[in-house]
């Protein structure tokens, strides 16, 4: 195999380790659509990128809204024990996942690594670690710019191509081929070697690049005038020159958007007919919603949220609230909190990376005190957790929770269930318990 002169020196350094030159790089079906390690050629064309592809403003729609939703659930490392969940604040990762580095807050950090596992299905993040091997920070790098390469004897590697003077600074202690376990990388859901992710945009290119078409083929219309709104008719013959003149004084004066809402001056007869919209032109606009449509299913996007349908009237938005954090966002918390745990080894510290989702399921103001009102009276949450859930101040001795007088524990002596009868009231002659102030 031919490698590129970037790599020679640490494939050199590899073969030497591991005696031989059977050194290679991993592959899945969506990398080999990927031409030239850059982009999928589609039919129409258009070669899908990551950067064509989020031209197209359903995806870039459907990408920032991924990415966003999930860099707004606070992250936090929580330790679990008989049944309590606490928050690990003395852990290492408490403080990277508030600062993962010195020119990345956590939202920002978490939202470029989600990009690149919504667009390419893989994300990656170099961890440097300090002299005893802890990590201090996590890098970034783009999934076009790293890629797994696989030894003999079973050993991971990654292949990250430096871009730009920063990444190549903070990267300077790093070895070209980083071990796997000094990488941080999140896969998809779906995968074909279970190495790598497959790539979204890859095997749905073609759903991109006819959406991109369809944008590019309106936006010449508009821009051109390629589909008239109307012709010029006369009954008079037309000479070459008088042809030719009426064309290009027309196209001058009416043509593109600049000139649109223009008065047409006519001469020699010359009359306009207007065009009506066509069968054609019906069709048209409804493949273009069709195809917003087949974006917003391949990302798990509730429809509704990405596209105006006739539907989205009808749908209570906290239901549509609650299914995309179900069966979409819990998708990718899962892969984050199951990476992590495997990178670091929180599952045999009984510890675990959870995700504050509360900030995608909010109601509207009514309901959210209706919630709170009804877990305060349940004795699910004290006064000030629930003034806290609307944005209000705590209030001196609102700590405790509250008891429902009709809810008393199994076995006590306000229930009547004490051992001996205890609390139960007693009864008068007629068998009747006595009642306060009977006669």
């Amino acid at each position: 195999m031919s490698l590129p002169s970037t790599i020679k020196a640490a494939y050199g350094w590899l073969v030497g380790r591991q005696g031989n030159g059977s050194l290679q790089r991993s592959y899945d079906s969506s990398d080999l659509m990927w031409s030239g390690g850059w982009g999928s050629q589609s039919a129409t064309g258009i070669t899908i990128t990551q950067s064509t592809a989020m031209a197209c403003s359903t995806v870039m729609a459907c990408v920032r809204m991924l990415s966003s939703d999930l860099a707004k659930a606070i992250p936090g490392i929580f330790r679990e024990e008989d049944g309590k969940r606490t928050e690990a604040k003395g852990h290492f990762l408490h403080d990277l996942l508030i600062d993962p580095n010195d020119w990345q807050t956590w939202p920002e950090f978490c939202a470029q690594m989600q990009m690149g596992l919504v667009l390419r299905g893989n994300a990656y993040a170099v961890i440097v670690r300090d002299q005893r091997s802890n990590p201090v920070y996590f890098v970034p790098i783009n999934p076009d710019f790293c890629h797994l390469w696989e030894s003999p004897d079973g050993s991971l590697f990654y292949m990250v191509t430096r871009s730009g003077l920063h990444q190549m600074a903070v990267l300077q202690h790093e070895p070209m081929l980083i071990p796997a376990r000094d990488v941080l990388h999140l896969k998809g859901p779906l995968s074909s070697n279970g190495l790598t992710g497959l790539s979204p945009i890859a095997l749905n290119r073609e759903a991109i690049a006819l959406s991109l078409a369809q944008e590019q083929q309106a936006a010449r219309w508009m821009g051109n005038g390629a589909k008239p709104s109307g012709i010029l008719t006369t009954d008079k013959l037309l000479t070459q020159d008088a042809y030719d003149r009426a064309k290009a004084s027309w196209q001058a004066a009416q043509a593109g958007l600049a000139n649109s809402g223009k008065t047409a001056m006519l001469e020699m007869g010359l009359k306009w007919q207007p065009l009506s919209m066509t069968s054609q032109d019906i069709e048209f606009i409804a493949s273009r919603r069709y195809q917003d449509e087949e974006i917003a299913r391949m990302f798990r996007i509730p429809i509704p949220m990405v596209t105006e349908v006739e539907s989205s009237a009808k749908t209570d938005p906290d239901v549509l609230a609650q299914h995309y954090v179900n069966y979409t966002i819990s998708d990718y918390t899962s892969i984050w909190s199951s990476r992590f745990s495997k990178v670091f080894g929180l599952r045999a510290q009984n510890l675990r990376l959870g995700f504050d989702l509360s900030v995608l399921l909010q109601s509207d103001l009514a309901a959210r005190i209706n919630m709170h009102r009804n877990a305060v009276m349940g004795g699910l949450e004290t006064q000030n957790e629930g003034r806290a859930g609307i944005g209000l101040g705590p209030m001196d001795g609102a700590d405790l929770l509250l008891t429902p007088s009709n809810s008393t524990p199994f076995g006590s002596d306000k229930s009547g269930t004490a051992p001996n009868g205890a609390g139960r009231p007693e009864k008068n002659g007629d068998g009747n318990p006595d009642q306060p102030g009977a006669n």
